[in-house]
C-alpha cells in the first residue's frame, strides 16, 4: 500500500503538469448546449431511432425532463457542500442511482411496445459497451500523445531545438510515472485513507509547483506568459467539464 501510495503521489503531480500542456478535452469540439437543448436533442435521437409516435414522444419528454431535474438537483447539491461523502453514503448513492435506474427502465417499457423496448434496450447496452471500453479516448501509444503534446507546444509556443528536447523529457518522466501507477494500481486494490488522499493533494501542488518551475526555467519570458494563459484557459475548461459531467 505504501508502494502504491507514493507512486500515486508522483504520477498527480506530474499529470497535473501534463493535463495543463495537454490538447483539449474532447468535450471541448462538442457544441455547448443548455439542459433543455440537450433533452431535445435526446428526445430527436430515441425518436429517430425508435420510431415514436406523437403519444410516446409527449411521454418520453417528460420522463426525460424528470430525470434532467434530478440531475441537475445532484449538481447544485454537490455544489452547495464543501465534505467529502463517506463510503457509506456513497454506497447510498450507488444504491439510489441503481434503483432510478429500474424505476426509468420500467416506465420506458410502459411507454414503449415490445419491439421498441428490445431495441431501446439493445441500444443502452451499446452505449454502455462504449463508455467501460473508453470509446471516446484516444487509443495512441504513450509515445504518441507525448509526440502530439511536443508538436503542439512546439507550434503554440514556437519552441527551439533545445526547448524542444528539455519539454520531451519531462513528457517521458510523466509518461514513465505513468506506467509505474497503473502497475501499481493493478497489483492492489486497497484503497487511500483520508490522510493519504490529503497527503496526496499537497504533494501535488508541490509538484505541480517544481513542473511549473522547470517549465518558466526552460522557456523565454513571453512564451512563459503565454503557456501560464493557455494553462488557465486549459483549467477553465476543464472545470466546464466536470460541472457538465455532474
Amino acid at each position: 500500500m505504501k508502494k502504491l501510495f507514493i507512486t500515486a503521489l508522483l504520477f498527480v503531480g506530474i499529470v497535473s503538469f501534463a493535463q495543463d500542456i495537454n490538447q483539449k478535452p474532447a468535450r471541448d469540439q462538442r457544441e455547448k448546449l443548455t439542459p433543455e437543448q440537450r433533452n431535445e436533442k435526446h428526445l430527436q435521437k430515441l425518436t429517430s431511432d425508435l420510431n415514436l409516435d406523437k403519444k410516446q414522444q409527449e411521454e418520453v419528454k417528460q420522463l426525460i425532463a424528470e430525470r434532467s431535474a434530478k440531475a441537475e438537483k445532484f449538481r447544485d447539491a454537490r455544489k452547495d457542500s464543501k465534505t467529502k461523502p463517506t463510503d457509506a453514503e456513497r454506497e447510498a448513492f450507488k444504491k439510489q442511482m441503481k434503483a432510478d435506474k429500474e424505476a426509468n427502465d420500467g416506465k420506458m417499457k410502459a411507454i414503449l411496445n415490445a419491439d421498441q423496448y428490445t431495441k431501446w434496450t439493445a441500444l443502452k447496452k451499446e452505449h454502455e459497451g462504449h463508455r467501460r471500453k473508453g470509446d471516446h479516448k484516444d487509443h495512441k501509444t504513450p509515445q504518441e500523445r507525448n509526440q502530439a503534446h511536443l508538436q503542439k507546444l512546439t507550434t503554440d509556443l514556437n519552441l527551439n531545438a533545445d526547448q524542444q528536447k528539455q519539454v520531451s523529457e519531462l513528457l517521458s518522466e510523466r509518461s514513465t510515472k505513468m506506467e509505474m501507477l497503473k502497475k501499481s494500481r493493478k497489483d492492489s486494490d486497497a484503497k487511500p485513507t483520508d490522510a493519504e488522499r490529503k497527503a496526496m493533494k499537497k504533494q501535488m501542488e508541490e509538484d505541480h509547483k517544481a513542473a511549473d518551475a522547470k517549465m518558466k526555467s526552460i522557456l523565454n519570458a513571453d512564451q512563459y506568459k503565454k503557456w501560464t494563459a493557455i494553462k488557465k484557459e486549459h483549467k477553465d475548461k476543464m472545470k466546464d467539464h466536470r460541472k457538465d459531467k455532474m
